[in-house]
């Protein structure tokens, strides 16, 4: 069963479709080191967004992120 969290973060998309997820800088790093890097980076400032049209690559990345604190709330 997913967590609540999860599930929340993933209920919302762009109206092209896009997951949006907003992380740390360093998260883009981290995401093309371990080859996840299908994804659409934008950086602003101290932040990354990062957009995906896949459910599964976006909730991988999250979790990914979240276990090391880069998720920006």
């Amino acid at each position: 069963m997913k967590n609540n969290w999860l599930r929340e973060y993933l209920s919302r998309r762009t109206p092209n479709g896009y997951y949006v997820i907003v992380a740390r800088i360093e998260a883009k790093q981290l995401l093309e080191k371990l080859g996840l890097d299908k994804s659409s980076f934008e950086e602003a400032g101290n932040t990354v967004i990062v957009k995906v049209r896949s459910r599964s690559l976006a909730e991988k990345i999250l979790c990914i992120l979240y276990k090391r604190r880069l998720l920006e709330s």
